[in-house]
């Protein structure tokens, strides 16, 4: 009898170090977390796109150390999550290389599209580093004509009333041969803060952080506040 209660606690024990190392974050257990870090960045780059209904627009693109590339979104790098990225928007991940002064980017689809500084569709973007500083109203418009008689036209702004406070609002509306609709939201806002390619937007009740970048002028290229990216949109100045 004493054999046989001896191997019901060995049991009983060894079941619990089991349960408590598998529910144990520290011990890299079910309820521990992993991130998986950006990899090494290489420089950033917008490039000019085309689609309907608008004629041309522009989009941030980070070229990565290991050869690949990445379509910037909405979550700034210091938060992106890569394995989470890859898996919910693929088509914004692809591998690039460089020949010459050409920049060939290689898509999740396999197909190759070729860049060239000063041939205007690729250009450098900059980090904020408080030598260029924002302007005071800046603002994102898309939309066009849809055909059919129908047009739409969104208008999203932002303002940086100071150095640490910001509003924002949109306005739009669609017109067809037969109704015109409008919607204007009022402005709001609070403080902001801006570092290296990451806006931080302080609502009171939250805080959001944005990617953010810079756009180019002149040659040789160097950072313009006349065009700026947040989360991955470009926006211009109002100024």
């Amino acid at each position: 009898m004493k054999v046989k209660h001896l191997a019901i606690c060995i049991a009983i024990s060894s079941f619990t170090l089991h349960l408590s190392a598998a529910v144990n974050p520290k011990n890299g257990g079910a309820n521990h977390k992993s991130t998986t870090a950006a990899p090494v960045v290489e420089g950033w780059y917008f490039r000019a796109v085309s689609g309907y209904p608008a004629a041309i627009g522009f989009e941030p693109v980070v070229l990565f150390k290991n050869g690949e590339y990445f379509d910037i979104g909405d979550e700034p790098l210091e938060t992106l999550d890569v394995a989470a990225s890859k898996s919910s928007r693929p088509k914004a991940w692809g591998t690039w290389k460089k020949n010459g002064a050409t920049f060939l980017l290689i898509n999740n689809e396999g197909k190759s599209h070729d860049y060239k500084l000063g041939a205007g569709n690729w250009f450098p973007a900059y980090a904020y580093t408080g030598a260029v500083k924002l302007k005071k109203g800046y603002e994102k418009v898309s939309g066009g004509d849809y055909g059919n008689g129908t047009n739409a036209l969104v208008i999203k702004k932002i303002s940086f009333i100071d150095d640490t406070h910001f509003a924002e609002g949109s306005n739009g509306g669609v017109m067809t041969p037969g109704a015109t609709a409008w919607k204007k939201t009022g402005f709001k806002g609070g403080t902001y803060k801006v570092y290296g390619n990451t806006i931080e937007l302080n609502y009171g009740s939250k805080v959001i952080k944005k990617s953010f970048a810079f756009g180019a002028t002149g040659s040789p290229a160097h950072p313009t506040n006349t065009m700026i990216f947040i989360g991955g949109d470009a926006y211009t100045d109002t100024e």
